[in-house]
């Protein structure tokens, strides 16, 4: 039997932020001290609660159980956090799921604050807010910012702090690879049919980003990090481009199968998404004219605890 660690305590110093993604959840736990940020604890589980939606939008109930028991683990973490320095906010799943409320009222009994469920643009908002605090780029410049989470896939142009054009479409690793790698497979087939959904949804608002223009690409989600886990290994810079996607492509095609994918330095549960999440970003490269991508160290829960600590300093 695993013995499991003990629940750290915290104090009034500390701030939590949970995001209830459509592929994870997340706990961030931080320190303030002398107004500086420091990272006290991460808690990441797999709940892959996209994959428990059905054609009609209905979480099935193991996805619901999967996901209540994460939170009474982080229920315990949160118990000694004051609620006023505790963020916790759901993304795409429960945006979309006709019973998202049987979960929420069920989670809202374990947490000791009540669920938010950002919009998309919210979402793509708070993405850009994380990304920007944490960026040590020319903050004079515009960025793009790319964010593919389990159910949704957040697109921003912002220049220093402010988003200038924020939006949130419906495409996810996790729901492209209910819908297109199902059967585990690794054809060409299979990554045809993601790319043609993928390039049809984003297609339609790639003119307006293009003419907004960027000088620096940046992102922040999964997919992307575990590109960058496979460029660290070979002891490559951690820059994204075109040529390097479709390497990875053409390795996924020669693996024949989700169960035979061994990328050296990846880690294994990047591997059940990497595909479908591969596919999205390629379409992305090809619709936006990506040049290169390179990797943010902020994203969702950082804009999260940016917001809520500058709003108590107020």
């Amino acid at each position: 039997m695993t013995k499991l660690s003990p629940i750290p305590q915290y104090d009034s110093n500390h701030y939590a932020v949970v995001d209830l993604g459509s592929n994870s959840f997340h706990m961030l736990i931080t320190h303030l001290v002398d107004n500086h940020i420091e990272t006290v604890d991460k808690v990441k589980r797999k709940v892959r609660l996209a994959a428990g939606l059905n054609n009609q939008n209905e979480l099935s109930q193991a996805a619901i159980e999967r996901g209540l028991d994460c939170l009474s683990l982080f229920a315990q973490h949160l118990v000694s956090i004051p609620k006023k320095n505790i963020r916790i906010v759901a993304t795409a799943t429960l945006r979309i799921a006709h019973n998202s409320s049987a979960f929420i009222s069920a989670a809202n009994e374990i947490l000791p604050l009540d669920i938010k469920v950002l919009s998309g643009e919210q979402e793509a908002n708070t993405i850009y807010s994380g990304v920007a605090h944490t960026c040590l780029d020319n903050a004079a410049q515009k960025r793009l910012v790319l964010d593919i989470g389990g159910a949704s896939t957040e697109l921003i142009i912002g220049k220093s702090v402010n988003a200038l054009h924020a939006i949130s479409l419906n495409l996810g690793c996790v729901s492209f690879n209910e819908r297109y790698f199902s059967d585990g497979k690794l054809t060409d087939h299979n990554f045809d049919k993601a790319l043609t959904a993928a390039n049809k949804i984003i297609e339609p608002i790639s003119n307006n980003f293009i003419k907004l223009g960027w000088q620096s690409a940046l992102g922040s989600s999964g997919t992307m990090q575990a590109l960058a886990e496979i460029l660290r290994y070979r002891q490559q810079e951690p820059v994204i481009t075109a040529p390097f996607l479709q390497e990875i492509k053409q390795a996924l095609i020669a693996y024949k199968t989700i169960d035979n994918i061994v990328f050296d330095g990846l880690r294994a549960d990047r591997i059940p998404v990497l595909a479908s999440g591969l596919s999205i970003l390629i379409s992305l490269f090809n619709c936006l004219q990506i040049k290169e991508l390179k990797l943010s160290a902020g994203a969702l829960r950082e804009g999260l605890l940016f917001e809520m600590i500058s709003k108590q300093n107020q």
